[in-house]
């Protein structure tokens, strides 16, 4: 009934079982699906569907965060999309959107997830008391940063208190609850039923018909005076409950339409947003664009000087040329019509809104860091450059940012740690891209493995649809609102879809304590084997980084530090979290790479050991120059349990056509970034690099990988689209291209091949 494979923290089951039933066969491996509704019989479908959370929305998010690939029965037949992989960036994202219906493809009939660990130890606490103490204890329990699973609560004066994680850390924080809960006079206890309470709230409100109920997510820092508002309007015979840790509230049965009204209005007034944790599942809302009509001969570069000013509208050659490239080694066929450089959505979408008039190509463009030429202009098309979006608002109680597109990843990641809180990922341009790149290729970068890539923290979207309306997709709160399935579908979509003006982002504790642990192999496979031993140990590395002897030999010639020459393959693992946790993850991370026959092991001791073992890793680019004066970075992503064998096949392929390929990445994922080394004066190797490239694709595909992890398609990768997804996968994203692009203005020639 359910195929799990461990070792790569996946797991499929039917679309029918239900996620009790799924979560009783992980538990067998000591793993899980981190969704536990309140509703027992509730199938992994109808989770999908509503994407719901369960008693855990607090820590471990909705349920689409976690779906990897879909099968589905469609008119024409079975339909397959997503992938074996954690990262998977083979165009648009179908099998995140699907969660909350973001995209109806069919009818579900098999679904892939990504798992996690048991946690070491579980400590339930509840607290009973006024709903103002309940509420500033669990304020103070968010602000201590304890490790919360949930923070169910009920109006009537309950609050449940779920911790989990590393067994000496649970201790250590379950008195720390008590101690916050006596502040005010409050007593913590072991409950004797556990969640049986609020799963009958559950079971109670779910059998109330749409209009007797309401269910909506709030600003945490509004949750006080909705309550209050609520208890003035009500009777005593509706019952409000919920989680106070993700602002989510469920009020029934309501005595009336008026009160459902009502207290909709107060919730939205409030900076609410509809919930849709049990249903009904949300309808997909494709835009409806405006027909777009030729304007009459109207001075194209005046109106688009009015709406960004002189300064900032570019069209000599010499500046246009600045813009025909990104890092990739793509190339621009001519220059595009002008570069346009606006402040803010209202201004993209009046540039929107003319190059519809005139129906002109738009490209939008963040930094030019990408390395698949997805940022390379059309001829003649409008480029829209948002580096000048740079508005960042941190708020640290709901803990969210709120970016605009132009926003440096890596302020971001400062912004967020100078007030105790963490945005982890973190693609190798973090120091250069741009918020709105990282969310045009859903970047992930090394800590993905742990805390996923940047899908997983988009909770809401501002975006111009190619006629210049302004969208917002997602609620902002917890990602679980009426859109969020579409938010998800314009997340990797290389901005084919609409350009990304502003997102929400949700932030996480800053972990206290990090130790990296190196280990050296003397040959590949035995360190692919140990990534597959600490996949299946229990333990998530907030880093897994793998590099093979060529770049090991390559970085040792650069910095001369001690490297073995002759090694096979080397990796850095990272432990991040709480102090307890870490010591124990570092040991046990050496202890495996010893029992997997690694002939040396280094735990770093103190910050200074932290920075000279990644130093290897950061000077991988400077140091491959030294073997040729060029490079072609590719990006693939392959099931863990093939890593070896893939990197095997490439070796061979590196012979074959003559061409240095060193093999490095995320390994405990499977996202690899083979490098095809060559010098482009030599036109004997440039004749030969495309033809490797082929090749090394080719090799991902057959087994079982992507042809993308991180970098997206661009133009470089559009050619092998169709080996990659075949032929009904193409056609339904080019219907839904076509919904929100009907003239396909939007990059075109990028990611759907023609």
């Amino acid at each position: 009934m359910f195929t799990v494979n461990a070792g790569a923290l996946l797991a499929s089951a039917p679309a029918t079982a239900t996620a009790i039933a799924f979560n009783d066969a992980l538990a067998a491996y000591g793993l899980c699906l981190p969704i536990i509704p309140l509703r027992v019989e509730a199938t992994l479908a109808e989770l999908v569907a509503c994407n719901s959370g369960g008693r855990y929305r607090l820590h471990s998010g909705p349920i689409g965060r976690y779906v990897r690939a879909a099968t589905l029965n469609t008119a024409d037949g079975l339909l397959t999309v997503g992938g074996p992989t954690l990262k998977r960036a083979t165009g648009y994202n179908l099998h995140r959107a699907l969660a909350g219906q973001g995209v109806r493809l069919g009818e579900l009939q098999e679904l892939t997830f990504n798992l996690r660990p048991l946690p070491g130890a579980t400590a339930l606490q509840l607290v009973e008391g006024p709903i103002e103490s309940l509420l500033m204890l669990a304020d103070d329990l968010m602000a201590a940063n304890v490790a919360l699973r949930a923070l169910a609560f009920d109006a009537q004066g309950f609050l449940l208190i779920e911790i989990a994680g590393f067994p000496a850390v649970v201790e250590r924080q379950t008195q720390q609850v008590a101690a916050l809960a006596a502040r005010y006079r409050l007593i913590a206890t072991s409950p004797i039923d556990g969640w049986r309470h609020w799963e009958q709230l559950a079971q109670q409100h779910c059998a109330l018909t749409p209009d007797q109920r309401l269910d909506v997510t709030l600003p945490r820092r509004a949750l006080t005076d909705f309550l209050t508002f609520c208890q003035r309007l009500i009777n005593s015979d509706t019952v409000i409950w919920g989680d106070v840790g993700v602002g989510s509230l469920h009020i029934s049965p309501l005595p009336d339409s008026k009160s459902y009204a009502t207290l909709k209005a107060q919730a939205a007034s409030a900076g609410g947003q509809p919930c849709s944790e049990f249903g009904p599942p949300p309808r997909p809302a494709y835009p409806a664009l405006a027909t777009s009509s030729r304007a009459i001969a109207n001075d194209l570069i005046a109106d688009l000087r009015r709406v960004v000013g002189a300064r900032y509208l570019l069209t000599h050659p010499d500046h246009l040329a600045v813009y025909c490239q990104d890092a990739s080694n793509a190339q621009a066929e001519a220059l595009p019509y002008a570069v346009a450089l606006p402040a803010n959505t209202a201004e993209v979408a009046a540039l929107m809104q003319i190059a519809a008039a005139h129906r002109l190509p738009v490209v939008s463009r963040g930094a030019g860091s990408g390395l698949a030429g997805g940022a390379v202009p059309t001829p003649g098309s409008l480029v829209i450059g948002l580096n000048r979006l740079e508005h960042l608002t941190i708020d640290r109680e709901q803990r969210i940012a709120q970016v605009g597109a132009g926003v440096i990843t890596a302020e971001l990641q400062r912004a967020a740690e100078r007030v105790g809180l963490f945005y982890p990922p973190d693609p190798s341009s973090q120091t250069a891209s741009t918020i709105g790149g990282n969310i045009a290729c859903n970047a992930g970068g090394p800590r993905c493995l742990k805390y996923g890539v940047t899908a997983d923290y988009v909770l809401g979207l501002t975006a111009v649809l190619a006629d210049g309306a302004i969208v917002r997709y997602g609620d902002g709160l917890v990602g679980q609102g009426e859109h969020n399935g579409l938010a998800q579908l314009l997340v990797g979509s290389e901005g084919t879809l609409a350009v990304i003006t502003e997102a929400t982002l949700r932030l996480i504790p800053l972990p206290r304590a990090r130790r990296t642990t190196m280990a050296i192999f003397t040959d590949l496979v035995a360190a692919c084997a140990t990534v597959e031993r600490i996949m299946a140990s229990g333990i998530i590395p907030a880093g897994l980084e793998l590099m093979d002897d060529t770049t090991i030999a390559a970085v040792e010639a650069f910095l001369h530090i001690g490297l073995p020459r002759d090694a096979g393959a080397m990796l850095l693992m990272l432990a991040d979290g709480e102090p307890e946790m870490v010591e124990y993850e570092a040991a046990t991370l050496a202890d495996l790479a010893r029992a997997s026959g690694a002939q040396r092991v280094v735990v770093a001791q103190n910050a200074t050991d932290e920075a000279n073992l990644w130093q290897a890793r950061r000077v991988i680019s400077p140091a491959l120059g030294r073997i040729r004066p060029n490079r072609l970075g590719e990006d693939i992503s392959v099931p863990v349990s093939r890593i070896a064998e893939c990197v095997s096949r490439i070796k061979c392929v590196s012979a074959e056509y003559n061409l240095p390929i060193v093999v490095f990445g995320h390994a405990g994922d499977g996202n690899l970034h083979p490098n095809i080394l060559f010098d482009a004066r030599n036109p004997a190797e440039v004749a030969r690099v495309w033809p490797c490239a082929e090749a090394v694709f080719t090799a991902a595909l057959e087994v079982g990988g992507t042809l993308s992890g991180e970098h997206g398609i661009g133009t470089l990768k559009r050619p092998f689209m169709l080996k990659a997804l075949g032929e009904r996968q193409i056609a339904v994203q080019r219907a839904i291209k076509l919904s929100f692009d009907p003239e396909e203005r939007l990059n075109p020639g990028k990611v759907l091949p023609v």
